[in-house]
């Protein structure tokens, strides 16, 4: 299930593309509302779909992690 990792993109502009995606979420709030409630989304879906949430974010740890390292070492 773990998919190759974008290179192409700056851990900036993924920051910047999750903020445009926050900010499009629920206009009604601000983007920390919106987070929080993306992430409680998240989970009623997995449920929905039958998958483990906390299986996904460690794998979604893991790709952060190797996001930050693989742009220290290009710097």
């Amino acid at each position: 299930m773990t998919e190759s990792l974008d290179t192409d993109i700056t851990n900036a502009e993924r920051a910047e593309r999750f903020d445009q995606a926050l900010a499009r979420y629920n206009d009604e709030y601000d983007t920390v509302a919106n987070l929080i409630d993306l992430l409680a989304d998240a989970r009623h879906w997995c449920d929905l779909h039958e998958q483990c949430y906390g299986d996904l974010d460690r794998i979604a740890h893991d790709h952060y992690l190797a996001e930050l390292w693989a742009e220290r070492r290009a710097s």
